[in-house]
């Protein structure tokens, strides 16, 4: 009987020490991209047949870091996302670019 009563206050020592220590918190910096980092980063240099990628709406000429094949043209995107996005409904987009 004793044992069990010296393990279990041992357990709940052991809980509310654990339970009282702070967590480590670490603290995250997001960087919003500005106007000139999005131009320096992976622009490619391809013909596109989109002057403003038709999922976010951005210049293509400024932005252009992804492309898709879509019934034999060539589509420009600001990001693998924008792509993504349109490859589920491309006809969507397309019917709004015109």
């Amino acid at each position: 009987m004793k044992t069990i009563q010296i393990l279990s206050v041992s357990i709940l020592s052991i809980m509310a020490i654990s339970c009282n220590q702070k967590e480590e918190q670490t603290e995250i910096e997001v960087h919003k991209a500005d106007e000139q980092m999005m131009h320096a980063a992976h622009k490619l240099d391809v013909e596109v047949e989109n002057d403003l990628d038709p999922v976010c709406g951005m210049k293509t000429a400024e932005h252009l870091s992804d492309t898709i094949q879509y019934q034999g043209k060539v589509y420009g995107f600001c990001s693998a996302g924008c792509k993504e996005t349109f490859a589920e409904n491309p006809e969507n987009f397309l019917s709004k670019m015109n």
